[in-house]
């Protein structure tokens, strides 16, 4: 999405419309979510919220090293975890030995000091949002409990209007993260974030995953078409 001063005084609610259009501007590299996240995170502090990952899912991605918070750690300076699963957080201290992990509601629980003390470049919140069920509320509490420890936030979320959901629509089937409680577009992701008082720096469309050989067409496509790639990553200031 093209920022402009238009679409800002929509996201403001200075003005209306039922049927505002948008253009879309889109990186001609297509990236890799992880492959992004983890530049950022290079030689940074980083506190990553909601690490965990699904548990049944974590032996077998920590084993073919494509869990997201093993590969933060191993590019970062210092990198911390907070997530709610209790059991994730025991199971992963125990199994693999893995510091600075905490388990904390941000939205009403205090801070501890081992991370209100410290300064992060980035706050990574990757694939969460679409989980929470208030989640211009969960923002605001990220700025109320961060505004002073944290430069920079990266959220990223799956994409409303990813190729999977387009090619999925002509079979008449939805195919979905039964934890989901929302789809972002990059309008409606723009809007809750300006809504929690942030202001947004950058919005990219990227693949969640790489391409296979055989998804040459695909890939061409979605150099052409950037609206239809799996995943939105957005950045923002407190």
């Amino acid at each position: 999405m093209i920022h402009n001063e238009q679409k800002d005084k929509f996201l403001s609610n200075e003005i209306f419309s039922n049927g505002a259009s948008f253009d879309i501007e889109g990186n001609d590299i297509i990236l890799n979510r992880d492959d992004y996240l983890v530049h950022l995170a290079k030689n940074k502090s980083v506190l990553h919220l909601g690490f965990v990952d699904h548990l049944p899912l974590i032996d077998d991605k920590i084993k073919n090293a494509s869990w997201l918070h093993k590969k933060l750690i191993d590019a970062s300076s210092v990198c911390y975890g907070i997530d709610i699963n209790q059991e994730g957080i025991e199971y992963l201290a125990d199994q693999y030995q893995i510091d600075n992990l905490y388990c904390i509601d941000i939205t009403s629980d205090i801070i501890p000091e081992a991370i209100s003390s410290q300064k992060f470049d980035y706050m990574f919140i990757p694939d969460v949002i679409e989980h929470i069920g208030n989640p211009v509320n969960f923002l605001m509490a990220i700025k109320e409990n961060f505004k002073g420890n944290v430069g920079k936030i990266i959220l990223t979320t799956p994409n409303a209007f990813r190729w999977n959901n387009f090619m999925n629509s002509f079979k008449n089937k939805e195919v979905i993260n039964t934890d989901h409680r929302f789809w972002f577009t990059p309008y409606t992701l723009s809007k809750i974030v300006s809504d929690a008082g942030y202001k947004i720096i950058d919005l990219k469309y990227v693949e969640h995953g790489r391409f296979s050989r055989r998804e040459i067409i695909k890939k061409i496509i979605l150099k052409k078409y950037p609206l239809l790639r799996d995943t939105l990553i957005m950045e923002v200031e407190l």
